[in-house]
């Protein structure tokens, strides 16, 4: 049975009332509602932080930029850290046809009444440009002088307006938008943003992003995940123990007259958070030896606590610990535990920020070779989707400069080591680093010196051109991470290197959007490792000495990756990916299928299987020998597969 007219007609009003006051929503987030914590555990931490005119803007580019775009900035009421504006600039942009089929002609036109809410507006904008508005929705779309789409906005629409039918359609096209420059107004034409602020100091740079807030441990989204199409923003979760999601931003300017002196009301009264995250494998090995093949599987499982405290917003101290067991494994006789990170942060008059214990810290743009990483070993296994290597020991000193979008940071490091099976030592060391912003790029210059060793320079840099993006590191060095030997006959002797090298790895990617729900990512690298070897022989003796590391054995290597992802509640993604030594002609290929399989994207789920090839002795199919010569090497590796879940907690 109808309701009576009266109800129907009020309802119906109600209805229109709520579509009104609400935003055009995009990529999960909705201008007056979304909040900046659950921006930043939807897309994770941004590559740039800066304030102006009362806002904190985040700003996502490169690799950091959520699916479909190549830049996106979120602007946010300083005091309250509500979302009010989105900025993107899409790498496919809509045509004007797609628009109007999306939201509507020009007001006037005749299928539409003048003024109504399937319409827009046109605004003359400088350099020959044009501006749509869709008022009652809040998009703008600026149209450059041959009448592409060149960027677009998403606001808070005015209170006023008419209302907006539902959205259904009109989700997924905005995915594809992206950033326009930054406006004095919701509606005004826009002004070029200047190009101020702070690099972002995620896990390796300083003074102030909190990526722990979204993620302490560091780990974020896990590798690969970071292609996924139009992650929904997860629920709310509570503000850091300091309230401030981003470290710095603590309200408007001038709010407290001494900053050392805080109020009752700017006292925080949660000082100590909890979290971590559980990561469990499941994986088989297949060896071949003697002619027989036999399985060795494995059921790693590890568990990252936290406590993230911040009694003032002055001071956080922060402490990860780890809890590794696989109850399979014949060498460990029961769980393992140790210390990831601990460390304590403070500023001095917000101008010079100190982070002092151990650190979780990761140099270098390339996706699997990073000569610049001065401070960590290499990732054993970077194809993995999650990183497995602790923090470093060190006193940080950062100096942001925000007029030139840098940061200085000053560092000391302290490293135990073992000497022999009765002596350990300490090994001291220093460094300074500069990052800068440059046009659509990033570069970083580091200097590391330790003790006992010869010093080590790295330059890093990145840049966005068009479709493509493209990376470089170069690192000189005049020593290895590791002894180095030769061949002398029949036996091997420790070789010193003469002079000093230049270790290089470059890539670039390309991003391709097809059938509408789809993106695809091509990817290229490569690395000269002039420390390599290219004797075959070698291989077996550095295994048997720990001296072998995977993937910087050899002097050539190259990288091809091909990862399709499709939007979707399950946020699928299913990634090629083959290295090569080059001069060994030895080959390993991976295939890796990615979801977020219950539409969160706290949990992700990874299955791969991946197979070397090439001639039997190279690098990826050669059989180990361990250090103990009473013990049998464990046979010619033929294959890897596992599945992998990743929680956070």
């Amino acid at each position: 049975m109808m309701p009576p007219l009266p109800v129907r007609a009020l309802a119906a009003a109600i209805l229109l009332w709520s579509l009104a006051a609400s935003a055009e929503p995009w990529n999960g987030t909705e201008p007056g509602t979304t909040t900046l914590q659950q921006v930043l555990l939807s897309f994770g931490p941004p590559t740039r932080q800066v304030h102006e005119d009362g806002a904190v803007v985040l700003t996502y580019q490169r690799k950091a930029a959520p699916g479909g775009t190549r830049s996106t900035r979120f602007h946010f009421d300083a005091r309250q850290g509500v979302l009010r504006r989105i900025e993107v600039v899409p790498t496919k942009p809509p045509t004007l046809a797609g628009l109007v089929a999306l939201y509507g002609p020009a007001c006037g036109a005749a299928k539409t009444s003048e003024g109504g809410p399937d319409c827009h507006e046109e605004e003359a904008a400088p350099a020959r440009q044009r501006w749509w508005h869709y008022r009652a929705r809040g998009l703008s779309v600026l149209l450059d002088k041959q009448r592409r789409v060149k960027s677009m906005r998403y606001s808070e629409p005015l209170a006023s307006a008419s209302p907006t039918p539902a959205r259904g359609a009109t989700a997924s096209a905005g995915s594809e938008g992206a950033t326009v420059p930054a406006a004095a107004a919701a509606l005004d034409v826009p002004r070029a943003a200047p190009a101020t602020g702070t690099l972002p100091p995620d896990t390796d740079s300083a003074s102030g992003l909190a990526t722990a807030a979204v993620d302490p441990s560091g780990a974020g989204a896990p590798d690969g995940f970071e292609d996924l199409l139009d992650a929904p923003a997860p629920a709310p979760r509570p503000a850091g123990p300091s309230g401030a999601i981003v470290e710095g931003w603590q309200g408007p300017e001038g709010e407290a007259a001494d900053p050392w002196h805080e109020t009752a009301q700017e006292r925080q009264q949660d000082v100590l958070a909890v979290g971590g995250i559980y990561f469990q494998r499941a994986e088989v090995t297949g060896l071949r030896s003697q002619g027989k093949t036999s399985y060795q599987p494995v059921l790693p499982a590890l568990a990252d606590i936290y406590l993230d405290a911040t009694p003032s917003k002055h001071v956080r101290g922060f402490m990860m610990g780890r809890l590794a067991y696989d109850p399979l494994s014949t060498e460990a006789n029961g769980p393992a535990a140790v210390l990831g990170q601990m460390w304590l942060k403070f500023d001095v008059a917000q101008r010079l920020f100190v982070t002092a214990g151990r650190q979780e810290i990761r140099w270098g743009s390339s996706q699997i070779w990073n000569p610049t990483d001065f401070l960590q070993a290499p990732n054993p296994d970077p194809l993995n989707i999650f990183d497995l290597r602790t923090g470093v020991d060190m006193v940080r000193l950062t100096v942001p400069w925000e007029a030139m979008a840098a940061n200085l940071s000053l560092l000391g490091t302290a490293n135990v080591e073992d000497v022999s099976e009765d002596l350990r030592r300490v090994r001291y060391g220093g460094g300074v680093r500069a990052e800068m912003a440059v046009g659509t790029g990033e570069i970083a210059a580091t200097a590391v010196f330790d003790q006992s060793r010869r010093p080590r320079y790295g330059l890093d840099a990145t840049m966005a051109l068009g479709l493509l993006d493209f990376n470089a590191e170069v690192a000189w060095v005049g020593d290895g991470n590791t002894r180095l030997w030769a061949r002398d006959g029949d036996s091997f002797v420790e070789r010193t290197l003469e002079g000093r090298k230049l270790l290089v790895s470059a890539g670039v990617s390309a991003t391709f959007n097809f059938a509408e729900l789809y993106r695809a990512v091509i990817r290229v690298e490569g690395f000269h490792n002039p420390l390599g070897y290219d004797d075959r022989a070698l291989l077996p003796w550095l295994s048997s000495q720990g001296d072998f590391r995977p993937l910087f054995h050899g002097r050539y290597y190259a990288l091809g990756q091909v990862n399709i992802g499709r939007r979707g509640v399950s946020q699928l993604s299913l990634i090629f990916t083959t290295i090569a030594n080059v001069q060994d002609a030895s080959y390993l290929s991976r295939l890796a299928f990615n979801s977020s399989p219950f539409d969160i994207r706290d949990i992700f789920v990874q299955t791969f299987v991946e197979v070397p090839y090439g001639e039997r002795g190279s690098e990826f199919r050669f059989e180990s020998i361990p250090a103990d010569p009473t013990v049998s090497g464990s046979g010619l590796g033929v294959f890897r597969a596992g599945v992998s879940l990743y929680v956070r907690i």
